[in-house]
């Protein structure tokens, strides 16, 4: 959403998923909470967070690129910052959790049975609900639409009365705060170390490239179809090289762009021909 129409790509919003997790953890082991409950605390933490960076942006009037090397030297401090806190070594937060998140689930298919952890499940339901939420408030709301003129052009928008900073900051508060959601079911999955976030760094992008900036909904798609191509691929080859089949899968689509340019215009040239005929 912010790649898309605020023209920043956020590396630190993973920094902030991972700053999330550690949160989570902290407050499962500390204070014994249900990993649910922690986002009553995560999200709103996050989406302040979220505001602070943007206005700051706005503040020394940063601009596109800037932003992006900001975001990206936040991403390198956060890791450190999280090594100080939480130190460099695994943290795992199974033991804390009941076997409603542990204990796997098991569909019978004919003589067999399929097995998926219930996070899994849980990952995929909460990505549903708010990919799902963002693409409505973005077709059916008065906000979607003054964010998608944004997007357009921006001084014609605040010419016509749309209020750039105000939508910039929810913007970016919004993001954060889904960055806290998926910082809970990253610490349910999976140990945390402070180096996690760079591991996102390849799928985060071309998933994001391939469903389209701006658009949740075939991010999500993308994002599923990548993983389970990138666990296919692990099956036969060395899975160290499945981060490659990602960027292999963007170049291809990236060089077929011109292509279906070219084809798009020779239909709708020879479509328009047949019409004056």
């Amino acid at each position: 959403m912010k790649w898309g129409h605020l023209g920043v790509p956020d590396f630190f919003h993973l920094s902030l998923t991972l700053f999330s997790g550690y949160l989570t953890y902290t407050l499962v082991t500390g204070l014994l909470m249900n990993p649910f409950m922690t986002l009553l605390i995560t999200v709103p933490a996050m989406f302040l967070i979220g505001v602070l960076t943007q206005w700051l942006f706005f503040t020394i009037k940063a601009s596109a690129f800037t932003s992006l090397l900001l975001t990206f030297a936040l991403f390198i401090v956060a890791e450190s910052v999280m090594s100080v806190i939480w130190s460099p070594d695994l943290l795992s937060m199974r033991k804390w959790l009941d076997g409603t998140f542990t204990s796997a689930i098991r569909i019978p298919i004919g003589d067999k049975s399929l097995s998926v952890l219930p996070v899994d499940v849980m990952a995929l339901a909460l990505a549903l609900v708010l990919v799902l939420a963002t693409w409505w408030m973005l077709k059916h709301t008065r906000w979607g639409r003054a964010l998608q003129a944004m997007r357009q052009d921006a001084q014609i928008a605040e010419v016509l009365g749309v209020r750039i900073l105000p939508i910039t900051l929810i913007v970016s508060g919004l993001a954060a705060a889904t960055a806290a959601v998926a910082g809970m079911v990253v610490v349910v999955r999976m140990p945390l170390t402070p180096g996690l976030a760079m591991n996102w760094i390849g799928v985060v992008i071309v998933a994001t490239l391939l469903g389209g900036l701006g658009r949740p909904l075939g991010a999500l798609i993308a994002a599923i179809i990548l993983m389970m191509v990138q666990n296919a691929w692990s099956l036969w080859f060395p899975p160290q090289w499945s981060p490659a089949v990602a960027f292999g899968l963007l170049f291809i689509y990236l060089a077929l762009q011109p292509i279906v340019r070219i084809t798009r215009e020779r239909l709708e040239l020879r479509r328009n021909r047949e019409q004056a005929v």
